[in-house]
């Protein structure tokens, strides 16, 4: 009796026909997808058409810890990975780079930061999906519009080396009545440190001496933010408030 058991072409039709199965369950209800790693399973099909990506999207995961940290790593990184190659690790990087630009998107018709909450919510669109720390300064005028905003320096995850020069030399360039300071904490909580609270005060006496007033720092953790102004022990070292909003 000769019975066959089946070689290579029934191989790559189970892998073909659980692409299939992973797809269809996507398509029917995202939710269906209940571990991380399915996710990045899907998504490896569409970089990775002829081999089993489940135990890439697995390996991903125990590299780096999270999906999260998936998704932030550089394409070297990712490429150090069993099974990834360029067009694989372009296409995850590719997936954040979307997500930063719809998220800093929001904030394209954004004039002015009238207050604490316009600038927790304009700084966490724009630095809540940054994988490293970015310091951002924003310029205003006396009416609180925005005249430019920059990123003045980005570091590595906990750590950001900071010229004061380059501060001032936007403030003045801008011709800014005041400013305001933002930075994230991307691998913990907003609450800011000992190094965040003296930058502050240092910042806000160089920023006096030209007569430019520093309105607020905002310090973006995850998908919290907080303004430091709107803490009552440190509002003393932001412009005086005469109201809710940046008016002092």
């Amino acid at each position: 009796m000769n019975k066959q058991w089946g070689g290579a072409n029934s191989l790559q039709d189970g892998k073909a026909g659980h692409r299939s199965r992973i797809k269809a369950k996507y398509l029917e209800n995202s939710a269906n997808l209940v571990y991380d790693y399915e996710v990045l399973e899907l998504l490896l099909t569409y970089a990775i058409p002829r081999r089993d990506v489940k135990p890439v999207a697995k390996a991903l995961l125990e590299r780096f810890g999270s999906l999260e940290k998936v998704l932030s790593a550089s394409s070297r990184q990712l490429c150090t990975v069993s099974g990834i190659g360029p067009n694989a690790a372009m296409l995850i990087t590719l997936v954040k780079d979307i997500q930063l630009r719809s998220e800093k998107s929001k904030n394209s018709n954004v004039r002015s930061l009238e207050d604490p909450s316009a600038s927790t919510a304009y700084f966490k669109n724009m630095l809540s999906c940054e994988a490293k720390e970015v310091l951002v300064l924003v310029c205003l005028d006396n009416a609180n519009r925005i005249i430019a905003s920059h990123v003045i320096a980005r570091g590595d995850v906990n750590h950001i080396d900071i010229n004061p020069r380059d501060i001032m030399e936007t403030v003045l360039l801008d011709n800014a009545s005041r400013v305001i300071l933002a930075h994230n904490h991307p691998a913990g909580s907003p609450e800011p440190s000992a190094g965040d609270i003296d930058f502050t005060l240092n910042l806000r006496n160089i920023l006096s001496s030209v007569n430019v007033k520093l309105s607020d720092h905002i310090i973006v953790g995850g998908e919290e933010a907080i303004s430091m102004r709107s803490q009552p022990r440190f509002s003393r070292y932001f412009a005086k408030e005469t109201s809710a909003g940046y008016k002092g």
